[in-house]
């Protein structure tokens, strides 16, 4: 509906503006936009051709309009080369011709006629983003970064230029600069998403955790699905030690139909922080059946953890060595060693797995230096 009315406003512009009429005009214009108004492409088409002047540049400009509208994009592109060989500055063209490009993903022509439209516009912040999100596109990004900086100071009110300059200097690990840009436009416009996604992001890397919660819950009053950014959100309640809401955000997500594997692992450590194993161990085994390798691992040593605190040792050893045969991490064989040692009281075992780990672990690391210093002691007594 949107580009419905923005079109229907081009065509008026288009049509008072770029083609004034004429005695010798042999177009009636009243005609065309009754066509386009009811996307009578082809009628419009078929009635302009035979009547556009090839060193008319409102006529041709109304002609490859038309092929824009009605999806010939070969034709429109043909149309406004045209006109841009009578007038190398015709803006219109110029506009047209860079967004059919990034249409067709294909940005390096788009950069080339946005770079023509700044130098005919150079305080337009529109002409700037585009610019920069082309080069963003053209994987040109120091040169996109720059562009994108003139379209803020141009204007800092527009949220996608905001929240991608945001987003830069985050990947830059500009931390206070991101968060202070985000801030001052979250004091004048409090209701862009993607403006407060972002700044969830700078608040999570400066360990505003706090911060990062409360603009989660405005995002959630809000109705707004994301699971990227709620995984900062949870992890931020679960740093918070606030365990009900961290589970709260997946029971969000979960009535919403969004899922993510991450939040699921995050509800769950909260669950085992409230000693709901049964409800823990539920979750975790659906991160398990969501998996992908490199997450088992931990989905794996969560489970044993909760049947540890449940003392169903056996299931918590079991867990241990299957994370152990898939991901071979000398630490699991500690690990099972530790339960037969502290919870089921058979050193025999405990040492076998003691021994293991000795002979496979990396005593250089100094994480694992005090473990390795007890577990010498323990097998030779």
């Amino acid at each position: 509906m949107h580009r419905t009315i923005q079109c229907f406003f081009s065509l008026i512009l288009l049509i008072s503006i770029a083609s004034p009429a004429r005695a010798q005009d042999s177009i009636n214009r009243a005609q065309v936009m009754d066509y386009l108004q009811n996307q009578q492409y082809e009628a419009a088409i078929s009635y302009l051709q035979p009547r556009v002047q090839e060193n008319n540049i409102g006529q041709l400009s109304l002609l490859a309009y038309t092929y824009y509208l009605s999806g010939k994009t070969k034709d429109a592109i043909n149309h406004y080369e045209k006109v841009l060989l009578l007038d190398s500055n015709n803006v219109a063209a110029h506009q047209y011709l860079a967004g059919i490009s990034m249409q067709m993903e294909s940005p390096l022509p788009a950069v080339f006629h946005y770079r023509h439209l700044i130098r005919l516009q150079p305080t337009n912040a529109t002409a700037w983003k585009q610019l920069s999100f082309a080069c963003f596109a053209a994987q040109q990004p120091d040169t996109g970064f720059v562009y994108l900086q003139k379209a803020y100071v141009l204007n800092p009110a527009d949220p996608k230029v905001t929240a991608r300059l945001g987003e830069e200097l985050i990947e830059k690990q500009q931390y206070p600069l991101a968060d202070s840009i985000l801030r001052a436009f979250l004091k004048t416009d409090s209701l862009q998403p993607s403006v407060i996604m972002t700044a969830i992001r700078s608040a999570w890397f400066l360990k505003n955790y706090t911060r990062c919660t409360d603009l989660g819950t405005q995002l959630m009053r809000m109705n707004i699905l994301s699971p990227n950014t709620f995984s900062i959100v949870a992890a931020a309640w679960y740093t918070l030690k606030q365990y009900q809401q961290c589970i709260g955000v997946y029971e969000y997500l979960q009535a919403n139909k969004g899922q993510s594997e991450t939040i699921m692992y995050y509800a769950a450590l909260a669950y085992t922080e409230l000693k709901n194993y049964t409800a823990s161990n539920e979750l975790l085994q659906t991160c398990i059946d969501m998996a992908t390798s490199k997450s088992l691992n931990s989905y794996y040593s969560g489970k044993s953890a909760n049947y540890e605190g449940m003392r169903q040792y056996k299931p918590a050893i079991a867990n241990l060595d299957t994370a152990y045969y898939l991901f071979h991490q000398p630490l699991h064989q500690y690990s099972i060693g530790r339960i037969y040692e502290v919870r089921l009281h058979n050193k025999q075992m405990a040492t076998r797995y003691y021994k293991r780990y000795l002979q496979l672990g990396n005593p250089a690391n100094p994480q694992e230096a005090d473990v390795y210093k007890y577990l010498r002691t323990y097998v030779e007594k």
